[in-house]
C-alpha cells in the first residue's frame, strides 16, 4: 500500500493533489507545529497584476500544532476571499462548475484552520476526480518527530511504500524504513504545462493554488500534467 503524508494546506497547489492521487492512502499531518508564513493558512491565485496571496488570519502561539491553530475571525477574510475569487475567475470556463460549492464553504463559520484546510482539500479532491482515502495523523497513535514520526505513521497504517517529495531526502532515514519493510519513493514535482489562464496579458503564472487550473480548465486539467 502506497502512503503519502503532508501537512494540511489552504487551497493547495496541484502537485499536492497529484501526490494524493498516486497514493492508496493520504495522511493529513495535523500534529506538527504550525508554520508561520508557510502554506498552511495561505496560497496564491492569479489576478490581473499576477499572483496574489489569499491568507486566512490565525491566532498564533509559539509551538502550537496545526490542529490547535484557531482562525482569527475578527478579520472578514471569508467574504474577501470569496469576492476576490469571483472577481478573478468569474469569466473563466470552469467557474460555474465549482463556485457554488466554494461559495457555500465561505458562507460557513470556521474556527479551526486544520478543519477548514482538510474540508477544502477533500472537496477539491472531488472536483479533481481523486478518490484516495484520507486520514488525520491526530486520529492515529503514532508519535515522534521528523523521520521517526513518518515511519511510525507508515507502520501504523500498514504502508509498504512511502511516497515522498525530493525534499524528504534531507531528513528521512531511509535505511530504517527499509529495515521495517517499507520502500521509500522520492518523487520530483510533476511538470505542469502552460494552460489557459485568466488575464493572459499578465503572462503565465506558475505555482498557484489548484483552484486556478480547475476554474480555468475544469475536467480537462489532466491534459496539462506531465507525469514521470
Amino acid at each position: 500500500m502506497k502512503v503519502s503524508i503532508h501537512q494540511p494546506q489552504y487551497i493547495p497547489w496541484l502537485p499536492y493533489f497529484l501526490k494524493i492521487d498516486e497514493s492508496d492512502l493520504f495522511i493529513f499531518l495535523d500534529t506538527v507545529d504550525f508554520q508561520k508564513n508557510g502554506l498552511q493558512n495561505r496560497n496564491q491565485i492569479k489576478t490581473g497584476q499576477g499572483a496574489q496571496w489569499l491568507t486566512v488570519p490565525v491566532q498564533q502561539n509559539f509551538g502550537q500544532k496545526i490542529r490547535d491553530t484557531a482562525i482569527d475571525n475578527r478579520v472578514g477574510w471569508r467574504r474577501k476571499h470569496q469576492q476576490t475569487i469571483q472577481q478573478c475567475y468569474g469569466k473563466s470556463p470552469g467557474f460555474s462548475d465549482y463556485f457554488d460549492s466554494l461559495d457555500e464553504l465561505f458562507s460557513m463559520d470556521w474556527d479551526n484552520l486544520s478543519v477548514l484546510d482538510v474540508e477544502l482539500t477533500r472537496r477539491m479532491m472531488g472536483w479533481l476526480g481523486i478518490d484516495t482515502p484520507t486520514r488525520l495523523s491526530s486520529d492515529l497513535a503514532a508519535t515522534g518527530s521528523a523521520s521517526d514520526l513518518v515511519l511510525n505513521i507508515c507502520l501504523e497504517v500498514g504502508a509498504t511504500t512511502y511516497v515522498s517529495g525530493t525534499g524528504g531526502a534531507s531528513y528521512l532515514r531511509v535505511e530504517e524504513f527499509e529495515r521495517a519493510g517499507i520502500n521509500v519513493e522520492f518523487r520530483p514535482t510533476p511538470a505542469i504545462s502552460a494552460y489557459p489562464q485568466a488575464f493572459p496579458k499578465a503572462g503565465f503564472v506558475e505555482h498557484l493554488s489548484a483552484l486556478d487550473i480547475l476554474l480555468n480548465c475544469g475536467a480537462d486539467w489532466r491534459r496539462y500534467v506531465a507525469l514521470g
